[in-house]
């Protein structure tokens, strides 16, 4: 006689007679199909994380329910019947009807074995490391014209509190804009900006409130993170905070505790004055002689209404430096409202990466202190290692004070943030063009043009470059004729004199001289007695040029003043400079 069997057993057989297993294996085959293709197909179609997370939830649900359908009922011949409690092992069974048979169960397998092996070959290895990041332009939600304003500023500091990270590199807005509206797929444009991942969203002003959507999408256009933040146009600041801390989390940046502190808190501020801030911001990035004074009024208005808005102030500080330099104030009156703004942005705020690097400016520019210039670039870039407009001024002046390589160092990292900007390209091509490789120059040039064809700056070396090109190779008449027609007169002397034309080269100096160009001009008038080969009075001049603040100190490297630099006071002349020496009397590179 056998013995009964066991209650586990008897469940066992129980759940087999029922079709309990069948079900339970054919609903997780089905839920997990469905799961990969929300999962996959749910980001590409632009729909919320959110329904992704819904679709996996109601499988969830679903699966006991499925299971003690399973229990409870019996598909027979007579349709759907409630199961008994317990079935006797001897009683005759009633015929089954399972609903789903062998063969279906046998394709729903292949199905899902199909998609786990295209969901696995679709994803490859998995993203990499993202160390590298582009903000592409944000949407303006709300269609206004009037916040285009609004959102282009939202886009400048998303990319500015990102780029305060240092384990991440952020592409500058400037190489960003041409995308804005952009038909080019996500892999083209991280591609073109050689970043790993790319972040995208839009803005919305709504009355006194600001909501921002971003989503992240790396370079193989997989989507990884999305979310919308909204919040008081007063604690704007919190929310840039709010995204870039979400980011800096989803790409595993790892944050100094400096970073976490900075990220941890934020000013609030008058929604009026950042409104402000904001058109003046505007109107100072196109840079011209109609926009920067309405930068300036904006950016005064802002902070007559919230005198404690340091980031207004250091824009309104390097507004004031744009009217010197788009020839609307004078010097000295530029400078001194210039020094003035950024002294009250460090006061309210001494972490001020941009207020450092503008103070570099003023105090190089201006006052000629060299050392006082250096700490506050390295401030800046302490601050903030992506701020290209340091890393641009900066490498321009290491240029100036001798030091080309460093300047290479800073220019190169700059065009990497930057690579769609002529800024970085220009700087590089004067790099080559102040170490005499002027090949190298003439191609950077080119290339600044093909981005900016109207580039004055690049126009400019273009013949100075093939200037040098020809008085190297000794055609010295179209050296001049060059010169001449690039309205170069120093350099057009330069190459007349090597001629042999040396009566018009006295009568050019002696015409500039009834002038007043000895007081006016007297470093270029140095370089037209340096032509000459009369060092005392070229030497004169320089130093007339250094007390007087007035010697653009690139020019002591020109190759007019090589036959100068054996002589006991042009060294004194350039340790006063804090300078060091780059070329031998003969023009050759010592450093």
């Amino acid at each position: 006689m056998n013995d009964p069997p066991s209650r586990l057993a008897a469940f066992l057989a129980e759940l087999r007679q029922r079709r309990v297993f069948r079900v339970a294996a054919v609903y997780a085959g089905m839920a997990f199909v469905l799961g990969e293709v929300a999962n996959n197909f749910f980001p590409a179609l632009n729909i919320p994380d959110w329904t992704i997370s819904f679709v996996v939830v109601l499988l969830v649900i679903g699966f006991p329910i499925a299971v003690g359908m399973a229990w409870a009922f019996d598909l027979t011949a007579e349709g759907l019947v409630r199961a008994k409690v317990k079935r006797e092992p001897t009683a005759v069974k009633a015929p089954h009807y399972p609903l789903v048979g062998n063969k279906t169960l046998a394709v729903i397998a292949a199905v899902a074995v199909a998609v786990a092996v295209w969901s696995y070959l679709s994803k490859g290895e998995g993203p990499g490391p993202i160390t590298s990041i582009a903000v592409l332009p944000l949407d303006n939600l709300g269609g206004d014209p009037e916040n285009i304003y609004f959102v282009e500023g939202m886009h400048e500091a998303l990319i500015s509190e990102l780029s305060k990270i240092g384990a991440v590199t952020v592409i500058s807005r400037r190489s960003t804009l041409q995308y804005k509206d952009s038909e080019k797929t996500m892999p083209t444009i991280a591609s073109e900006l050689g970043v790993d991942a790319l972040v995208e969203g839009s803005a919305l002003l709504l009355g006194e409130r600001v909501r921002i959507t971003t989503q992240l999408v790396d370079s193989q256009d997989r989507h990884l993170w999305s979310n919308t933040y909204e919040r008081k146009l007063e604690d704007v600041f919190a929310l840039y905070n709010d995204v870039t801390l979400a980011i800096a989390q989803e790409i595993q940046a790892k944050l100094t505790p400096e970073e976490e502190t900075r990220l941890a808190s934020a000013p609030q501020l008058n929604p009026e004055a950042y409104k402000l801030y904001l058109k003046g911001w505007h109107f100072r990035t196109l840079e011209s002689a109609e926009s920067i004074p309405k930068a300036v009024e904006y950016l005064e208005q802002a902070v007559a209404l919230d005198s404690t808005f340091a980031q207004a102030w250091a824009a309104l500080g390097h507004s004031y430096l744009l009217m010197d330099r788009v020839s609307l104030w004078k010097r000295d009156y530029a400078y001194n409202r210039m020094k003035q703004a950024l002294d009250k942005a460090l006061e309210l705020d001494p972490n001020h990466a941009q207020a450092h690097a503008c103070l570099g400016i003023y105090q190089w520019d201006y006052l000629n202190d060299l050392a006082a210039a250096e700490a506050s670039y390295r401030r800046a870039l302490e601050l903030d290692p992506d701020n290209t407009y340091a890393l641009y001024e900066y490498g321009l002046d290491l240029i100036w004070w001798g030091r080309p390589d460093e300047a290479m160092v800073r220019l190169r990292r700059g065009h990497e943030l930057n690579p769609l900007s002529p800024q970085p390209l220009l700087g590089i091509s004067w790099v080559y063009l102040f170490t005499r490789q002027y090949d190298k120059g003439l191609e950077y040039s080119q290339a600044v043009l093909e981005l900016a064809p109207d580039n004055i700056f690049a126009l400019g070396n273009i013949p100075w470059a093939k200037f040098a090109i020809l008085m190297q190779q000794g055609r010295y008449a179209e050296a001049a004729a060059g010169a001449g027609k690039a309205g170069d007169l120093f350099r057009q002397l330069r190459a007349e004199w090597a001629l042999g034309d040396k009566e018009k080269v006295y009568a050019v100096r002696d015409s500039l001289s009834t002038i007043g160009w000895e007081q006016k001009y007297p470093s270029g008038l140095a370089r037209l007695y340096a032509i000459m080969g009369e060092r005392d009075k070229a030497l004169d001049l320089l130093e007339k040029a250094y007390e007087d603040t007035a010697l653009r100190l690139a020019r002591v490297y020109d190759p007019e003043f090589d036959f100068l630099r054996a002589e006991p006071r042009f060294q004194d002349l350039l340790q006063k400079m804090g300078l060091m020496e780059v070329f031998d009397q003969y023009g050759r590179r010592i450093r």
